[in-house]
């Protein structure tokens, strides 16, 4: 039996019924002989997106689909080849059972390195901001995000840090803001996002000049107060224990 690396999303924009239905029985067999797992998704969704090379299309996003695969169509017309960014294929569009087991292989493989290093830069990012924060303080020029909500420590859960989730878990934050929403001062801003917990779902951006130019806008308008009575019920919710 093959040994699993990991488990793979895919999504097929096929053509024909007849060819759908080659590439779904190929690919019951292959999927069992692969290197990885498989998991069929949404197509906005998918780490490999199986697509009908005779249909000229757009490049997909390769944050979402790194891997692409080309199905029929002519090769020299599609943007094949590995790069830091991405990977494509082509298949013909008779291709054998053979041909299907080396393309979900070296797509694995790929998405293997591509994943390590994606993890890599995130932590390396997360590592920059954090040094950042503690010497600049709130002129801190990244900005702060949850990607999920997380429970924290007895010790760790007042009022204070929860308010400071909910806004990460709002969107992209800068320290000035989270500091000013949430009444933390820059320690325990530090304390809090040095957390095992939290660094576990913390992403960290930097702030382009036009986001800067946009919040300092945002900063001048009534959309301050709207914030401002968010956190103030946000604060209330927290008061009464989660109660409405």
């Amino acid at each position: 039996m093959a040994k699993t690396i990991g488990e793979v999303s895919w999504a097929a924009q096929l053509w024909t019924p007849a060819v759908q239905q080659r590439f779904e029985a190929l690919f019951a067999v292959a999927s069992r002989k692969s290197l990885s797992g498989w998991r069929q998704v949404s197509s906005d969704s998918a780490e490999v997106l199986i697509l009908d090379g005779s249909v000229p299309t757009a490049a997909p996003d390769a944050k979402t689909s790194p891997c692409v695969v080309y199905v029929g169509g002519e090769a020299s017309a599609q943007p094949l080849g590995r790069s830091s960014q991405g990977w494509a294929a082509h298949l013909d569009v008779e291709f054998t059972l053979s041909d299907l087991i080396d393309m979900l292989d070296r797509a694995a493989v790929f998405l293997m390195d591509w994943k390590a290093r994606q993890k890599a830069a995130v932590v390396l990012t997360l590592q920059r901001a954090m040094a950042d924060l503690k010497e600049q303080g709130l002129n801190c020029p990244h900005r702060f995000q949850l990607k999920s909500w997380v429970a924290l420590p007895g010790s760790a859960n007042t009022a204070e840090n929860m308010r400071a989730l909910a806004l990460m878990s709002r969107g992209p934050i800068a320290a000035q803001s989270l500091s000013d929403h949430s009444g933390m001062e820059v320690p325990q801003l530090i304390s809090l996002l040095s957390l095992p917990q939290v660094q576990a779902v913390l992403r960290c951006s930097l702030k382009t000049a036009e986001a800067s130019k946009s919040q300092a806008t945002k900063n001048t308008t009534p959309a301050t107060s709207v914030t401002r009575q968010w956190v103030q019920k946000l604060t209330g919710w927290i008061t009464r224990g989660g109660r409405t």
